[in-house]
């Protein structure tokens, strides 16, 4: 039987906006004869009822409560999931985007909406695919009344996460009663000049006789963002020649492709509305509606100075088989500039009807969501090229700090650069789900609790267009004066860096160049071939069905769980344009496939402290979106290329839980825990070198390789120290690391080679250290993961590492009244920088600079 002695404070932090959800709280407290002390709202009766989620759960999972989110630094969802164990993020110059469950990537995962799939938005405003990866950003934290983190699957969920089940909950009218709330804040960041807004409110209706219930909340910020990049794109060997001066070669040697100093600046402004509605029409039926809308804007702007090192190289230093300094003699010089303006709109709407009787529950359950990403005002490039230039580099410093350049020219004088192009970019892009879950459950008694028995149907496609158009008549060659540039806008970029590295070059005026050269006419041609090779339909239809016993055990040993069956059957339709003798050609594949995945999960109550879990299920993950579409796009701005893959087969693996959970009192548990993770089939994506008419491309592609395993360790603590004299028993301590290794196969040069899954951090930890006594409230969180493997090149390419990175953030609270709170929060406090390598550390790749956020805010509720 599962042990809930924490129901009660469950109940009381979700009903904690008001005050007549504190009356039914003490009289439930009596009811169940337990004696709790609740402080409502505070960030340690938060812990608590998460901890509690997790010892009932059937399942290895963990969560977070309302007050995790709101009460911690997180600008969004992601931020607040970096919390649980086994859990990293991503970060988009400093904003959690994408999440990591067990050192897999956000590829790995499936974000669903109370319980239901959704819709994703892409990345556009750089022209980058994430697929099927769930944009968190788009979500304010402000909005979400809980997070599960599912690590190991019942035959009831959904299929698709290899790494975990990501579930987002909003808030509830029946939970919260008659209450409301408003939060208002403003956040300074270090690199950017702005004082930046964000409010959000909820209010929530009960009829008195309870059977009726509506919520409405909403949310508004706006956020200037400054990075300064310093990135080199690939270390390749043989890139550069030796002088005819020299006398040792450079055949063998990895030499830096191309450095591009870059200060990229954007205003984000985020907007959301959620509501629910929830009507007990009887003792026997609940109907409920939730409804979400969020617009996401991003206005993009990118200044940067490509030093494309080409030709021979003199006075050529090595370090190892790596090219490190030299003076290359035949290098492109690139003024670059590129704007844009993307919207992000999301929209989810879910009907659900249940039913229960004595014997029966019944649910039906129908979704529909959108998500639509657009270039509202296109992606604008501006390129000024001057070639041939001897330029000096060094990159002896290793990755931890920028390369050094020495240019025979100023970088500054607007006059000697000669004019190349100007690019138009649009891309639109519309995500669709839809879904329709129809469950029963039959009760009975004995040691088969209930069986759960139901059929799911999902519908999916995903329409990418894209268009391009270059101009160069009257540019290229051309010199132009003072008017078609302007100021570089900071004084201060990549102060961070040490060395003689790029801080100030000519900027373009794009403005200038577009009114001047760009034709509206331009827009009424007709596609090009490069146009409908870039653009993509994939529809794709899933139906599932699945048996699940529940089991249930008081004798010698008590235990709980699970086993079942989940069958699926998936077909999917890639449509696209291929080139063929010159000519578009529209190519579509169709595929189907059927998988039978088995999940078991046994939990043993070894004592009445003491809960030993284990799980077993066979998981898969679909190909990305874009990997399944026909055809090759080709990157403008660089040599690079990215290819399809219509017939992918998905990710499939085997995996084993077995955990120990400790409870050693009521306010604090340990828990360790090991998994495996037999991979059968895996999806890599290679790097090689081609040459497309007539020009060296690096060409990324995915195919399907060789098997595989992941098999890690998760250990947390968790602490409220209550039972310590006044004032230290506001003290409370988070703690959790996980280790993780993998070895997959992958194809390089015809043959399969073992190494670790790109994204993949082997160590990581988060410690969150919190104090709260009478009003006042401290907390201290770090959040480290060690380097990881980016991305992996074949033959003549290196691989990309990031490297170990970690966070301090920070939190102080004084609640003026029972109802008022004034919160400070500090990001990044150490001001770290994410940092790259390839292969070896003397070759440096990226270091990403985005600085510390400071946050002012003031809540109250009513």
């Amino acid at each position: 039987m599962k042990t809930t002695l924490f129901t009660p404070l469950a109940i009381a932090v979700t009903t904690a906006f008001s005050a007549n959800a504190m009356a039914q709280t003490t009289q439930t407290n009596k009811d169940e004869a337990v004696e709790q002390i609740l402080v409502l709202g505070s960030y340690s009766s938060s812990v608590l009822r998460a901890m509690d989620l997790k010892r009932s759960a059937d399942t290895v999972s963990d969560a977070i409560s309302a007050e995790d989110i709101g009460k911690f630094p997180s600008e969004n969802v992601a931020e607040a999931l970096q919390l649980v164990p086994g859990v990293q993020i991503d970060r988009n110059r400093g904003e959690g985007l994408g999440v990591s469950v067990r050192g897999l990537g956000p590829t790995f995962q499936v974000a669903q909406l109370n319980g239901r799939s959704i819709a994703v938005n892409e990345n556009v405003e750089n022209s980058g695919q994430n697929g099927r990866q769930f944009r968190f950003d788009v979500l304010p934290s402000s909005l979400i009344s809980g997070l599960e983190v599912i690590k190991a699957p019942t035959a009831k969920m959904e299929e698709g996460a290899i790494g975990g089940l990501v579930n987002i909950q909003t808030f509830k009218p029946l939970q919260l009663g008659n209450s409301g709330s408003i939060n208002v804040s403003a956040t300074q960041s270090d690199l950017a000049d702005s004082i930046d807004p964000k409010v959000s409110g909820l209010y929530s209706w009960m009829s008195d006789d309870k059977s009726l219930g509506v919520l409405v909340s909403g949310a508004y910020s706006k956020r200037d963002i400054r990075q300064d990049r310093v990135f080199t794109f690939n270390w390749i060997r043989g890139a550069l020649n030796a002088a005819e001066s020299e006398t040792q070669s450079l055949d063998n040697a990895f030499a830096p492709q191309r450095n591009r100093p870059t200060l990229e600046r954007q205003e984000r402004t985020r907007q959301s509305l959620a509501s629910s509605i929830q009507w007990k029409s009887s003792d026997t039926h609940e109907l409920s509606v939730d409804l979400l809308m969020s617009k996401f804007n991003v206005a993009f702007d990118e200044i940067g100075i490509d030093i494309e090192l080409g030709g021979s190289v003199e006075n050529p230093v090595l370090q190892g088989d790596s090219l490190v300094s030299g003076t290359a003699l035949d290098t492109n010089l690139q003024l670059s500039r590129e704007s844009s303006d993307s919207e992000h709109d999301a929209f989810s709407i879910a009907i659900n009807n249940q039913w229960e009787r004595k014997d029966w529950a019944l649910s039906v359950d129908v979704s529909h969501s959108t998500a639509n990403s657009e270039t509202v005002d296109p992606i604008r490039r501006t390129r000024i090229r001057l070639n041939d230039q001897a330029v000096g580099f060094d990159y002896s410093a290793g990755f931890e700090d920028a390369p050094s350049f020495t240019f025979p020219v100023d970088i500054t004088d607007t006059a000697i650069f000669p004019g190349r192009r100007i690019e138009y970019r649009t891309i639109a892009v519309e995500d669709t789900d839809n879904a329709l879950k129809l469950d029963a459950e039959r009760y009975f008694s004995g040691l088969v609790s209930s069986i759960e028995f139901g059929l799911h149907a999902r519908q999916r496609e995903r329409e990418y267009n894209r268009r391009d158009i270059r101009v160069s008549d009257g540019i290229s060659g051309q010199f132009f004066d003072t008017s078609f540039y302007e100021t570089f806008p900071v004084n201060d970029f990549a102060s961070q860096v040490s060395s003689s590295y790029p801080s100030i070059w000519a900027v373009p005026n794009e403005n200038s160049f577009f009114s001047s050269f760009f034709a509206p006419e331009l827009l009424s041609n007709p596609l090009t071939a490069g146009d409908q090779r870039n653009s993509y339909v994939v529809d794709e239809s899933i139906a599932a069905a699945y048996v699940m016993l529940n089991v249930e055990s008081q004798d010698a040993l008590p235990f709980y769980g699970n086993i079942g069956l989940r069958v699926v059957r998936s077909e999917q339709s890639p449509v696209g344009t291929s080139i063929i003798d010159n000519t578009p050609q529209a190519v579509d594949f169709e595929s189907s496939s059927v998988e039978i995945l088995p999940s078991a999960n046994l939990n043993f109550e070894l004592s009445d402290e003491l809960l030993l879990r284990t799980a077993f299920a066979k998981v898969l993950t679909r190909p990305s979106l874009p990997d399944l579409r026909p055809g090759l796009t080709f990157s403008t701005d660089s040599p690079t290329a990215r290819g399809g893959n219509p017939l992918l087969a998905p990710y499939e693996a085997m995996q084993y839980d077995l955990s120990a959970e400790y409870y050693f009192s009521d306010a604090a548990y340990v828990s360790a825990g090991y998994f495996y993770k037999d991979i059968t089939t895996f999806i890599s994506t290679q790097a090689q070198l081609l040459n497309v008419e007539g020009t060296e491309v690096i060409l990324s592609a995915p195919s399907n390789t060789g098997s595989g395993d992941i098999s890690g360790v998760e250990i947390a603590y968790q602490q409220v120290f209550e039972t310590l004299p006044a004032p230290f028993n506001g003290l409370g301590l988070q703690a959790n690391y996980t280790y993780v290794e993998s070895e997959v196969e992958v194809t390089e040069d015809g043959q399969l080679l073992a190494q670790p899954i790109a994204g993949l951090s082997e160590n990581s930890f988060n410690l969150v250290a919190f104090y709260e006594y009478g009003g006042f409230g401290l907390r201290m969180g770090y959040n480290w993961r060690d380097d990881f493997l980016v991305s992996n090149g074949v033959g003549a390419v290196s691989d990309q590492y990031q490297d170990a990175f970690g966070t301090l953030d920070s939190s102080v609270s004084y609640d003026f009244t029972e109802n008022v709170r004034l919160q400070f929060e500090a990001v990044n406090i150490t001001d770290e920088s994410i940092k790259t390598y390839f292969d070896d550390r003397i070759r440096g790749g990226r270091i990403d600079h985005y600085g510390r956020r400071f946050s002012l805010g003031v809540s109250a509720k009513f």
